[in-house]
């Protein structure tokens, strides 16, 4: 057989795997999303997910010994009172009262001063911290125990927490086999105290703050654990918050050295956050419970924002989880100082063993109850299903804007008339084998200004000098200009770019479809759970929406749930208000390092823009 001949018989093998695959494409795709959005809800499932386990043999939870006993609990209740009377008075005389408590235990001190003023907003306060230097070490590794002022809600101050931290501060300096030093911080003004901390521990300024830097210093920090128990009642369940900024994660590992702890000496039910269900030994919950606790993890992990003070140290490659007080949970054990102090004393034992750095375990998983997970491999699979089905989509659009133009006689040169061949001869190129040339420029001018306006739309928002001074200029609030800038873009770019040939719609398209799913699935490695979100609100209109001159009614319609799906109209339908929300973005932005606004300025919008030029082509 001649090399024509073998060159022919492979033009029609692919011609005929490719056609099938043209016929089957569609049924493929929405199988692939199917698929995909069944797997989600496949995850609660306890027969998917595994037992957690140590995977750092060195840590040894819950076989020690622990000393904090009645005495410190005396202790803790006299700094309880002490911090109840300050609740009213200035920072300075809450920073100088926390001070001198730790000079009297015995602990090296210092004070700083910060201030954040921006977006609107200043806060302001005073952070004071000490440090136990280790007798066994030299001061090249620490760990930290923190408490802030005030609590999660915002509101209500953290009294028993400071108090069992002051406490166990104290304790720990009575004893001799610490090898890493311990710093006890007591933060002030939310997550803005912890960030100016951190950023001044490090020498690394990154956010708007401006403090003054610390003169008393440690080793290198190798994790953290954060106490916020509010009010001054005995509590019900221990709750853990582990989620970061942006959607990181501590180590596993060192989760599960404080549920050993809880569990090996303790019957302290354990809750996964502020959820409705605790956990006691050998409690695996329902299907139903470890949903709730995974559509939690998700949603704190897709608004990019920290569930606690904890979530900041992972910036600077730092373990940390928050211990959280629970008093409404229904359950008729409770627990207070003892058993805080005991559970903080043993976990610190355990983290005091470590040689190095926590890296064992997982870094990406799902907890859907405290002693269960599902890691990366598991739960990502589902994610990649929903964008490889909107890439066979932008393939098969590619594809069609070349069929009219796709076929080539393969016999013109190379094969005589008494060949086998027959009409199937003709070479039909299918999908992005077409080699037509194909009309690119108005697709890319479409794309680059749409997200040339999602940049100006962040540029307004982030940039204050002419944020400010414009909205000066026409005399309405900083909010309503910049929505109402953002509405007009929205508005002019369909009204501009709406004449559109036969074919440049399916090709902007299938760029749109492409690079929706190339965003996506490089977002579901660093936050799963925001991709997730994101590809399931759009990939039912990115698949479906498509130009009908014909039918007004559905263009209408079409861009009215395009509307809904933006950014404001996610907003309006959650009843949630526009000027808060862009208010707090703003300031998690800048504050934080979050990217959930550059993520729906520059990448969702613009999207949501080209879909409205889409849907009102002539074609």
């Amino acid at each position: 057989m001649s090399d024509t001949a073998h060159a022919l018989k492979r033009i029609r093998t692919r011609r005929r795997l490719f056609r099938t695959l043209k016929k089957w494409i569609s049924k493929l795709r929405f199988l692939l999303f199917a698929v995909g959005i069944c797997w989600l809800f496949i995850l609660p499932s306890e027969q998917y997910h595994k037992s957690t386990y140590i995977s750092e043999n060195a840590l040894l939870p819950g076989q020690v010994n622990t000393y904090y006993s009645w005495g410190q609990v005396h202790e803790a209740a006299a700094f309880r009172d002490n911090i109840t009377l300050l609740s009213n008075s200035s920072n300075i005389e809450k920073a100088a009262y926390i001070e001198n408590e730790l000079r009297k235990a015995g602990l090296k001190t210092a004070m700083q001063n910060f201030t954040f003023n921006m977006s609107g907003k200043k806060i302001s306060g005073i952070n004071v911290y000490g440090v136990f230097k280790a007798p066994r070490a030299d001061g090249t590794e620490a760990l930290v125990l923190s408490a802030p002022w005030k609590s999660n809600d915002g509101e209500t101050i953290n009294t028993n927490g400071i108090a069992a931290a002051l406490s166990i501060g104290k304790f720990f300096k009575g004893y001799t086999y610490w090898s890493k030093d311990i710093i006890l911080l007591i933060t002030d003004g939310g997550e803005a105290g912890v960030q100016a901390w951190l950023e001044s521990y490090h020498d690394h300024p990154r956010s708007a703050i401006s403090s003054t830097p610390l003169f008393l210093r440690s080793g290198a920090i190798q994790a953290a654990i954060n106490l916020d128990f509010p009010s001054t009642n005995d509590y019900k369940a221990l709750g853990i918050f582990f989620e970061g900024v942006n959607g990181q994660l501590p180590n596993l590992d060192l989760i599960n050295t404080v549920i050993r702890v809880c569990r090996s000496s303790y019957s302290i039910p354990i809750m996964l956050h502020d959820s409705g269900h605790h956990y006691s030994n050998y409690d695996n919950g329902n299907y139903y419970d470890s949903l709730h606790n995974l559509l939690q993890t998700m949603r704190h992990q897709a608004l990019c924002h920290p569930t606690g003070s904890h979530g900041l140290f992972f910036r600077y490659k730092i373990d940390a989880i928050t211990l959280y007080g629970h008093t409404t949970a229904k359950t008729s054990n409770s627990f207070s100082f003892i058993e805080i102090g005991s559970i903080v004393e043993s976990t610190f034992r355990s983290l005091n063993n470590l040689l190095e750095h926590l890296h064992q375990s997982f870094f990406f998983y799902l907890l859907p109850t405290p002693e269960r997970y599902i890691s990366i491999g598991s739960y990502l699979p589902p994610a990649l299903l929903l964008t490889v089905g909107l890439i066979l989509q932008a393939l098969e659009l590619w594809g069609k804007t070349g069929d009219d133009y796709a076929e080539e006689s393969v016999s013109e040169n190379s094969q005589p008339e008494s060949s086998s061949s027959s009409k199937d001869d003709n070479y039909v190129v299918p999908l992005p084998y077409n080699n037509r040339q194909r009309q690119i420029l108005f697709p890319m001018t479409v794309l680059i200004v749409s997200h040339f306006a999602g940049l100006l739309i962040f540029f307004v928002i982030t940039n204050h000098f002419s944020y400010n001074q414009l909205s000066k200029i026409f005399g309405i609030p900083e909010f309503l200009f910049t929505l109402s800038l953002i509405t007009s873009i929205s508005i002019l770019i369909p009204a501009t770019l709406i004449q559109i040939q036969k074919s440049d719609w399916m090709v902007l398209k299938s760029f749109t479809l492409a690079f929706t799913a190339m965003i996506m699935s490089c977002l579901s490695v660093l936050n799963f759970s925001l991709a997730v979100f994101s590809s399931l609100i759009v990939i039912i209109p990115f698949s479906l929406f498509k130009p009908t001159p014909k039918y007004k009614l559905l263009q209408y319609l079409q861009l009215l749930v395009l509307i809904m799906i933006s950014p404001p109209g996610i907003l309006i339908l959650s009843g949630t208000n526009l000027e808060k929300f862009l208010r707090w973005a703003l300031m998690e932005y800048e504050l934080l390092g979050s990217y959930l606004l550059p993520f729906i300025c520059c990448f969702y919008w613009p999207s949501i823009l080209v879909y409205s030029v889409i849907i009102f082509s002539d074609s």
